[in-house]
């Protein structure tokens, strides 16, 4: 990975994910993150159209830190069943977002989880030609 791309990844809160439908229209969202072993790590809703879309589809554009921030393009896959990362993740975010997480985010993300209402995003960044 880029030296810039690492630091800027470093330092954010959020990144934008941009998904594409199977039509080929893009959408993008904010979501907070975890990087490990270069690779990236989001939760969201097993339901939510980011999900769908990534698992119709698997291409997304990251943007780091805003919308108009740092990019690059990677593979992304829908994991379950992995507690010991969904447990690095929570710590994360709660390191990351020290008031939100703990006070109420942390417990609902770790309910989705367990119930499978939620699922683990893995974000493998593309080399670059």
């Amino acid at each position: 990975m880029d030296p810039a791309l690492a630091a800027a990844l470093e330092t954010a809160k959020r990144i934008y994910v941009t998904t594409w439908s199977p039509a080929g229209r893009p959408g993008t969202v904010p979501v907070w993150f975890m990087v490990k072993e270069g690779r990236l790590y989001f939760t969201t809703l097993r339901a939510s159209l980011k999900a769908r879309r990534i698992a119709a589809t698997g291409r997304v554009r990251v943007h780091v830190g805003s919308p108009d921030g740092p990019t690059f393009d990677g593979r992304a896959e829908l994991t379950d069943d992995q507690p010991d990362l969904a447990q690095e993740i929570l710590a994360t975010y709660r390191r990351k977002y020290p008031i939100l997480v703990p006070l109420v985010m942390g417990r609902r993300i770790r309910r989705r989880l367990e119930s499978k209402e939620s699922v683990i995003v893995e974000i493998t960044p593309q080399e670059t030609p």
